[in-house]
Parts: C-alpha cells; structure tokens; sequence
C-alpha cells in the first residue's frame, strides 16, 4: 500500500511538472477519482482511436437526462448527454466537464463508461453563461488536470465558454480539439434584432456579446475543427468575419423516449393536466427572447380567427421555463405572451402554460398533440422541432431555425416565415383541415428524424470524425480547409484565447467619457488606415497616458466603433510586456517602496519596449497574417504565457494601450490621454481596492504619482491628445 502511494506521488509531480499545473490540484482530482471509481493513468495513450474522450460543457444545469426547460438547459446539454452515452454504449470511455454550484455532487457516474465531473469555480451558486466568462480560466485549469489524469485522447469544446475551456486542454496535452459553438453571438444578436455594426448593442451587460465573441474567435481559430449543427454558423463566420475554419455540418438528434413513445401512448399525464389527445397544439423549449413563443401564440389566435369552428375546443400549450418564479428574460417573455393573448382574446384556458418538463412527459406531450409549433427568430438548430418528429407528431416550423436544412416544406413539416403569423395560420389550418395529409406529414418527418436526427448515427458520424483526428486525418467531408497546412493537423502553439481580455482577468468597464473620446478618434483614424492599406500596411494606433486614464476602454469601444467603416481591429494588452508578471512586479515595486527607491524603480524600464516594437514592426505588414505576444492570467496567479498566437487575418489596425507606448517607434498614430489621479481618486481608490482590499493605498498613490511626472514629459511624443474633457484634437 505504502509502495503504490509514493508511485502515485512520484507520478503526480512529474505530471505537475510536465503540464505545469499545481500538484495540490491534482491531488484533488486523483482521489476524486478514486472515491468515484474513474480509471486513472490509462497505461498507454492511443494513436488510432479516441478511446477516452473529454467534453467540456461548463454551464448549465446537469442530470441524466438534463431537467428540461430551466435556465442555460436547452438542446447544448442535452445534445453533450446523448452524444456522450452513445459513445459510451460504443465502450468509450467520456468525462464531461460542467461547473459546480449547490446542491450538487461533484462527481456523478451516468452509465458505464460515462461520468460528470462538475468543476468548481466563482461563487458556489448558479450563474448564468453570459456572466461566467471571467472564471473560464479557472474551470480551465481544472479542466486539463481532469483531462491529464483521464489520459484523455481528444477534447470537445461545447458554446464560448466550453470551447476556450477546451482549447486551452488541447494546446497543453496536445490532443485534437474540436469545437461547437451551438450558437454564435453575432447571430443571437441579429435574431434578437440588434444591429452588430453597433458598439452599444456588443456591450451590452444582458449578453455580453463582446466578451462571447472574442472567445468564440479564439476557439474556432485554435480548434482543429468545427462541428457545426447548420450551415448558417460557417457562412456566418465567413460572410461576417472574414473567416474560414475548416468543419463539418452535422445535425443535433432526438432522444429515444421520442422515438418509442408511440409504442407507449401513456395518458396519465395528460389527464392531470385537463388535456385530451389530439384536442391541443404545443410549443416546448426554453423561454427565451430568440424563440419567438409570443409569435407562437399569435398565430394560434390568427388560426382561431380564420376558422373558429376548426379550432373550438383546441387548446395550446406552452411547455417550458418556471411559470410561478420566472428569471428576468422569461418574466419579459411571459408578459409578451400576455399581451398577444389579450390582443386575440384568449384566456388561461385556451393557453395553457406547464412548467419545464422531463423528457419522458415531454414526448408522451408531443406524440398526443395535434401539432408542434415553432416560429424562432433564432435557432441554431431546432431541437424541439426534431423531438416532435420523433415523436410522430406533425410540425409546422419557423424557416430561421436550421433543421430546416433537411426539411422538404410540406413534406417532413409545414416550413413558415417567423414574422408572418397571418400566412403561418392559414397554412396550419389548411393541413389541420386535411387528416390524412398532416399524418402523412407525421409520418414523414418521423421517418427523416429516424434516419437523421438519432444520437446513435450522430454518435457514430462523430466517433470516426475523432478517429480520424487521432490519427492526424482529415475528417471525411471536412469543408473551409485552405491548402495542406490545415489547421487541423495543428497541436501547438493554438491558445488565440490567452490573450482574450476575460482571460487576462481585466476587461474593461466603458463609461460614457470613454464612448465620446473614441467617437472623437473615428476620423482620424479612417484616414491613417486608408493611408497604411494605400502602403500594404496596417495602422498602428497606440494611446499612452496614466494607469486609470481609460486607454484600454477607449481602444476596445473605439474597436467596435470601426466596425461601421468596415474597419477590423484588434487590441494587443501593453502590460502583458512588462519584464515581470503582474505580481511579481508588484512585489518588486513593493521592494523598492521600503527600501525608498521606488521612484527609481517606476517607469519605462520596467517594459520590454524593444520586443514589443519588434512586434509591432512585423505586425504592421499586411502580408504577415500572425505574430506571438506574451500574455497574462490574473486569474491564475498572474500566470505569464511567452508566445500567445495572435491572428492578423482581415486586420486592418492595431491597438496598443500602454502607459508608456509613446516610447514606441513602430506606430503610425499617437494618442496622448490627459490625466491626472488626483482628479479623479475615488475612481482610483474603488479600481485597486476592488482588485486587492488588503493593499496599501498610500502605496498605489506613490506610484500614480511617479507615473504621472514620467507621463507629463511624454506629451510632445504625441499625435493626438484626448483632453480632460475627453475631446480629441490634434498636438498644436
């Protein structure tokens, strides 16, 4: 026993060391795994097959199957759990990787060969996956310890926060990665109606786009490969951004209490809650914005109003979300439902509203309704439209969700128009008129779901595409590849997240001072990219100026204002070329303060200003398309990466946010921020005490005010200044 302990001992410190990760977190993990009979130390890694997989799905709530209907639980987890129990009824072995909060258990075994690991970070209470992004490095880190001790083969990526998760397992085990992204934000975005050439719609705190994008960008550009569930994502990708990754279109599937609930029509159900088979229509899923339930309940009143006597007795029932304590966007969709039923005068008895559901009750719904009805502004994918073809029941379906790839209209389902509830109406009653054509229509769109839309044939479609990974192949049918320096044969050097702001742990907060200096810059910053394109070259955009001044914020908002001009920019961080880490340089400063000679200490010394010209110099060609920088992590103990990838590919100007950045030669435009921290302490003192309540505010003082003579004998550096009042005009 003594001998097997210090073998396990030697083996986690030499794996700490390999993969840098702390051996008190492996440790964690080794009995975690052990407590739960998870084999560890597979004892030779697979060349051929991906035998061990790990998935990486981190929000959300988990079961088997997932509960139906609440928060961030639609089609993703479902589609993880289904998949993954697939594969496991294959004899492969799958950990899924979610994040832990109460009151769950951290490790839950599913079936044979299936396990959940739930990871634990941030507070111990649900959150919801537009606000996890800034704890993703530390389910991240969590995530490969898991994944080293698991001998995992490959890793899949599932929506922003999964993929970066999973990115970040693939670049330090050097295994293939593969990436879903379920929903992309700028197509949520123009679902939901904003205008993605907007800054103010991207920085919104509802959905945090800015911060999605980023780390959806740096997946999909790290990933060996992209499963996409429609062809929108990839076209999107492209028409969008300007970006091509090479991927495959492989649709989600139904579960297989769909497909056998027709062999057990059970009743029960529908008895308890005052419904008749075939006497009501149905919509299930999640109660988002994006749905469209409100279109749903239109064009059942629009239906009522066309043929009274067809539709007298019918009912239709909205299964989903929690009716009795709604979250904030169910509570807005609630209400639009209300508002489209007073419009159409329909009461609690004809719209009927159920609670989220288990997938049991939801298929014995589905099979006993006269039709499922669907009008999504946005959907990916459709997965409550393929459960109710599974379930042999006829669909009519909005034309925006993407399992209308594999739909034939008025074959496998009636496809209509999501903002036409008048046509969508008088097509549903005229199949609802036709009993023999809308089973015909059931019968058909169970048949397309059985041979299309089933985990089994999915599962198998995926396993050979990983396979084949493993085996450093191309997958068959993989489209977007460009030459034979594919990305998918790449395994280093591929962690685009690294230098995504909510991975360094800083992003910035945009207040409306910062909006007017960026729109002030707009212009002239037009003309020196058409200038630098007229060169074969790009702008280089720098702002200097005191620690707090907003130069992060204004280059970030100033980013996505571009957009309108048809401008793409990327922000390379200054302080990621500090000589020493955060940390490390705070100690040092904190050194040189007791000992009295921090004025000596502070200024353009500690910056690698040399390598970040020579950066820069390079970058500027428009021919180079990537270049490496170094990168932090304050969310992992200032962890210092060297060489983070940065893609070029469409860039057209680069931002740098710099104290001292007016020291660089390799620039085209200087942007000089007028400041002073005295101004403006309380902002000051609410900043640094936010990030370490314990330090020594004098301390921060004498810093700012070393800085700041240093900053003032800059200013004839400069191209631009941003005036104390945030105005922009040129060096007089």
């Amino acid at each position: 026993m003594h001998k097997i302990k210090k073998e396990n001992d030697q083996r986690l410190t030499k794996i700490a060391s390999q993969y840098s990760l702390p051996l008190n977190l492996l440790q964690e993990y080794h009995d975690l795994f052990q407590k739960n009979n998870i084999p560890l130390f597979p004892k030779r890694k697979a060349t051929k097959y991906a035998n061990r997989i790990v998935m990486v799905s981190t929000h959300g709530y988990w079961g088997n199957p997932p509960p139906a209907g609440v928060p961030d639980t639609g089609g993703q987890t479902y589609y993880v759990m289904e998949v993954s129990k697939a594969w496991a009824r294959q004899g492969r072995k799958v950990i899924i990787l979610a994040r832990w909060f109460n009151p769950y258990p951290r490790v839950e075994t599913f079936t044979k060969n299936l396990w959940l690991v739930r990871i634990p970070a941030g507070s111990d209470e649900f959150v919801r996956k537009e606000d996890m992004y800034p704890i993703v490095p530390v389910l991240a880190e969590r995530a490969v310890a898991i994944s080293v001790l698991f001998g995992a083969h490959v890793v899949m990526g599932h929506y922003a926060d999964g993929m970066a998760g999973a990115l970040e397992v693939g670049e330090r085990l050097q295994v293939p990665v593969v990436a879903i992204p379920h929903s992309l934000g700028v197509i949520k975005a123009i679902a939901l109606g904003c205008d993605p050439s907007d800054p103010e719609e991207w920085f919104d705190k509802q959905y945090n786009f800015w911060i999605r994008e980023g780390f959806e960008l740096a997946a999909l550009r790290g990933a060996n490969l992209e499963v996409a569930n429609t062809p929108l994502e990839p076209d999107v990708l492209k028409d969008y951004y300007g970006l091509e990754f090479p991927h495959l279109v492989m649709p989600a599937g139904a579960g297989e209490e769909f497909f056998d609930v027709h062999h057990k029509p059970q009743t029960e159900l529908l008895s308890a809650y005052g419904l008749v088979p075939k006497k009501y229509l149905i919509y299930f899923g999640r109660f988002s914005e994006a749905k469209n339930i409100p279109g749903t309940v239109r064009v059942f009143g629009e239906a009522r109003r066309l043929d009274p006597h067809l539709l007298q007795g019918i009912k239709l029932v909205l299964v989903g979300g929690s009716p009795e304590d709604p979250l904030p966007e169910e509570a807005t969709v609630e209400r639009h439902i209300r508002g489209v039923m007073e419009q159409h005068g329909l009461t609690e008895d004809d719209v009927v509203r159920l609670p989220s559901q288990s997938w049991r009750a939801l298929s014995v719904l589905a099979h006993h309704s006269l039709c499922y009805i669907g009008m999504q502004m946005m959907e990916p994918f459709g997965m409550g439209a393929a459960e109710a073809m599974a379930a042999a029941t006829p669909v009519v379906i909005s034309s925006a969700a993407g399992i209308t790839q594999w739909i034939t209209d008025g074959k496998e389902a009636i496809v209509v128009k999501p903002d036409g509830p008048h046509d969508a109406a008088q097509r549903l009653v005229t199949i609802m008129r036709d009993s023999a054509g809308l089973r015909k229509i059931a019968d058909h769109g169970h048949r397309l779901a059985r041979n299309t839309f089933s985990w089994d044939g999915i599962a198998r479609q995926q396993a050979k595409m990983l396979d084949q990974l493993c085996q450093g192949k191309s997958p068959e049918g993989v489209m977007g590849r460009k030459g034979p320096l594919s990305v998918f044969r790449k395994r280093t050097n591929r962690g685009y997240h690294r230098s995504v702001f909510a991975w360094r742990g800083d992003p910035p907060i945009i207040k409306p001072h910062h909006k007017k200096a960026a729109e002030g810059l707009v212009p002239y910053i037009v003309k020196e990219v058409e200038r630098s394109r007229c060169r074969g070259e790009r702008a280089i955009l720098c702002l200097g100026g005191e620690s707090g001044a907003g130069k992060t914020e204004i280059a970030e908002y100033l980013r996505f204002l571009l957009r309108r001009e048809k401008i793409w920019g990327i922000t390379i961080a200054g302080d990621a070329f500090f000589k020493l880490a955060p940390a490390e340089n705070h100690r040092a400063r904190l050194e040189a303060y007791a000992e009295d000679k921090l004025a000596q200490y502070i200024g353009p010394s500690e910056v690698d200003l040399e390598q970040l010209d020579s950066i820069l110099n390079r970058a500027a060609k428009r021919k180079v398309t990537e270049v490496f920088v170094p990168s932090d992590c304050r969310r992992l103990g200032s962890r210092r990466y060297k060489d983070v990838p940065v893609d070029l590919t469409g860039i057209d100007v680069i931002f740098v946010d710099l104290t001292y950045s007016l020291l660089l030669k390799s620039t085209t435009v200087k942007v000089f921020l007028e400041s002073d921290y005295q101004a403006r302490i309380d902002d000051v003192r609410e900043r640094n005490l936010a990030r370490d309540p314990d330090q020594d505010f004098e301390f921060i003082l004498k810093v700012l005010e070393i800085e700041h003579r240093i900053i003032q004998r800059l200013q004839k550096e400069t191209d631009l200044v941003v005036t104390r009042n945030y105005e922009v005009r040129p060096l007089s």
